[in-house]
């Protein structure tokens, strides 16, 4: 087996003493050269070092600063928790995210599919953003097929809360949904309006809401991979809960 290198040696010794806590979120790590006695390495094995630790979104370079530990805590997103919804489903996404744009689109296969609708046939989007204060969380767009949009508040362009509720008053209560869920490095532009690090990929949730007889939205969420942490919980969790 080939030896692994010195440099990736050190990366893998700075990475566990962040995961274990040893390095704190948002602490500063050694100086270079204290890090060039104590590893017994050259200034480059070390800078080779520091770089794969920010190409994989753990460490920050601050210049005249110094090097930092990412210290971005994820938020917790309780994707099977039924509190706070109109229909005892959860809402697909996060609370505060700001409408940007209202389309009419024809439906592509792909969204025909998960809609189950015809190819061509409109379709209402409704594109979002969410931020926590300065930091940007994710981007979303949200299909509707344009008959159970028609004549409701999904057709303004603004803010409507949930928009569940809004189907539900029409008629369209949601009574289950589907996730999808993968992860894939981010695309120029997701890079750019996340402001993602360095190596940090995105999480890509597509969830696809049901009533009893229909599909009645899709929501295709992009979250920055570093801010967020789904959480599933099944059967009786009561003793994870308790004090």
């Amino acid at each position: 087996m080939r030896a692994e290198s010195r440099y990736r040696q050190i990366a893998r010794s700075l990475r566990r003493d962040i995961q274990e806590g040893r390095l704190a979120r948002g602490g500063r790590l050694p100086s270079e050269k204290r890090l060039e006695l104590d590893f017994d390495a050259s200034r480059n094995t070390v800078r080779l070092a520091l770089g794969m630790l920010r190409n994989q979104g753990l460490v920050v370079s601050r210049p005249g600063r110094g090097h930092f530990v990412q210290d971005i805590v994820p938020e917790t997103f309780h994707a099977t928790r039924t509190t706070g919804s109109p229909d005892g489903l959860n809402e697909s996404g996060l609370e505060g995210q700001v409408l940007e744009e209202l389309q009419l689109l024809s439906a592509t296969p792909g969204l025909a599919g998960r809609l189950r609708v015809t190819e061509g046939s409109m379709i209402v989007v409704r594109r979002m953003h969410r931020s926590a204060g300065e930091r940007s969380m994710s981007v979303s767009s949200a299909y509707y097929p344009a008959d159970l949009a028609e004549d409701t508040a999904l057709m303004l362009p603004e803010n409507v809360g949930s928009a569940l509720s809004v189907l539900k008053e029409h008629g369209h209560c949601q009574t289950g949904y589907v996730d999808e869920l993968t992860t894939r490095m981010p695309a120029p532009q997701e890079n750019t309006r996340l402001e993602l690090p360095p190596g940090v990929p995105v999480l890509e949730v597509h969830r696809t809401d049901y009533s009893e007889d229909r599909a009645i939205r899709m929501i295709h969420t992009v979250y920055a991979g570093h801010s967020i942490r789904y959480q599933f919980e099944h059967g009786d969790v009561t003793a994870y809960h308790r004090d």
